[in-house]
């Protein structure tokens, strides 16, 4: 079924602790720990280490320690990064099955397109660290302003466990790319391809304490990033319940926070779409990776006169997806991440008229938290299955009669992450643009990234941006110093100390 981990991550993870600190692999501090588990079969992977507060405030002080001579060198830096991405893609086949076994997305996309964007990121960035610049502004009478970006210091992380390797690089590009250091808590769910990762960084060359890694859980490990007194600031990915509470507790503290949170995305099919690219748009965006993507449109609107059709020719593509092991490459959907998002997914579907579309090639593993892909037609619009993010292979499609409903209907959610718009109306398009709320709008296309474009969520799917020169200006704070080269002459005049 798996490869033996023990053969793909480095020995010290076994030997000594899963937390990197100051470049050092290490145990908790108490010497706890908790079990990983492979969503594919539920089989053991191995004891991660579980870090608490004290470990936290280890890997802040390490982290801290090198902040102001990493800062230093942007050439450095860029050399640095450039060659983690070599690394990355040195590395692809070990990369991607780690990320596989552990959070069960397929081997297909593990150990290519995941890797080449991963690489990517850090490719990108490594062509900004020297031109995240200031400016000068005149302010007359001899007097100039000078306008500096600096970077914070130290950034706490904590990534989710969907995309695994990518989130991680998501979080660490930028922030290394503009003279930070920082702390990455992955989720306890899929930890372990951060750690090859980790190892990999060093291996590159990257400084001691310029990146750590704690293995662990959200209330022991994460929240003491966030109100610890050296760090800066906050950058999250998870979900809105999740995220209000560190945004509160990051307000708290009165320091910035970065939040990229769930998404109920729309897909909107006009009478003049694309039908057939529409409907294969609809498929994949809905089952990518089992429906575990923030960005996914699974919220399908169609026109009325369409909607018979469209959910027809659905239904006729997924029905030639493979669901099963994700580590055989001809698989296409794998699992859900874990026992407890299965229940939810299922709790949430509970009575609702669902038509189960791939039950041909539908071959879960035994003991693996498999869900079959399903497209539903019926259900109420009131419902939590209509409100909430499901995170599961589960297509809801719902009519519109004009294009004003369609507008009204994409926004009628808390959320604001996303949106695909499907139509060959010029005049459309250009509405969906602006009437959409939401932070990317694909007109004809569906999850279209590169690392230079920019998304962040509206409303309820977060505060700031991630990929894009944007993202790695969050990671950087002003200074504005003024410059008089002539003499100053206060308002209140110039009297001697003794009048």
């Amino acid at each position: 079924m798996h490869e033996n981990i023990r053969d793909l991550l480095p020995a010290e993870c076994f030997s000594r602790g899963t937390l990197w600190i100051g470049g050092q692999w290490c145990c908790a501090a108490d010497a706890g720990s908790f079990a990983v588990t492979s969503p594919i079969d539920d089989r053991h992977l191995m004891v991660a280490s579980r870090a608490q507060a004290t470990d936290a405030d280890r890997a802040v002080r390490a982290a801290k320690s090198v902040a102001t001579s990493w800062a230093g060198d942007s050439g450095k830096r860029s050399a640095l990064m450039l060659r983690i991405g070599e690394e990355i893609r040195k590395h692809a086949q070990e990369l991607g099955t780690i990320e596989t076994v552990d959070s069960g997305r397929p081997i297909s996309e593990t150990t290519t397109d995941s890797v080449q964007h991963a690489a990517g990121l850090f490719d990108y960035y490594a062509g900004l660290t020297d031109k995240l610049h200031g400016s000068t502004v005149p302010m007359g009478n001899d007097t100039t302003a000078l306008i500096e970006r600096e970077p914070f210091g130290v950034i706490g992380a904590i990534s989710a466990w969907n995309y695994p390797l990518l989130n991680a690089a998501t979080k660490i590009a930028p922030i290394l790319a503009c003279g930070n250091t920082i702390v990455l808590k992955p989720a306890e769910q899929s930890p372990l391809v951060t750690l090859l990762l980790a190892a990999l960084m060093q291996q590159a060359g990257l400084p001691d304490g310029v990146v750590n890694i704690l293995t662990g859980f959200g209330p022991e490990a994460g929240a003491p990033l966030i109100t610890h007194p050296m760090v800066s600031k906050v950058s999250f990915t998870g979900s809105m319940e999740t995220g209000r509470r560190v945004a509160a507790a990051a307000g708290e503290a009165l320091k910035g926070v970065i939040l990229e949170l769930g998404g109920k995305s729309p897909l909107v099919v006009f009478d003049d779409a694309d039908l057939p690219r529409a409907a294969s748009a609809a498929v994949f965006s809905t089952f990518k990776n089992a429906g575990q993507t923030c960005t996914s449109c699974a919220r399908v609107l169609v026109a009325r006169p369409l909607i018979e059709q469209f959910v027809t020719l659905c239904s006729a593509i997924a029905a030639d997806l493979r669901v099963g092991d994700p580590s055989d490459p001809e698989t296409q959907i794998g699992p859900l991440i874990s026992a407890e998002q299965l229940a939810r997914v299922r709790r949430l579907i509970a009575g609702v008229d669902a038509r189960h579309v791939c039950e041909k090639r539908y071959r879960p593993v035994p003991g693996g938290h498999f869900f079959p892909p399903m497209i539903v037609t019926k259900y109420a619009f009131d419902s939590d299955f209509a409100r909430q993010e499901i995170f599961g292979p589960i297509m809801a499609v719902r009519p519109f009669d004009t294009d004003e409903e369609a507008w009204q209907l994409a926004n009628e959610t808390e959320y604001g992450l996303a949106a695909s718009v499907w139509t060959s109306s010029l005049h459309r398009a250009e509405r969906a643009r602006r009437l959409i709320e939401c932070g990317i709008v694909w007109i004809n296309c569906a999850h279209t990234l590169s690392a230079g474009t920019p998304i962040g969520g509206h409303k309820a799917s977060g505060l700031g941006i991630e990929h894009g020169v944007e993202a790695a200006e969050q990671y950087m704070k002003v200074k504005t110093s003024v410059l008089m080269s002539g003499g100053w002459h206060s308002p209140f005049g110039m009297r001697s100390a003794s009048t």
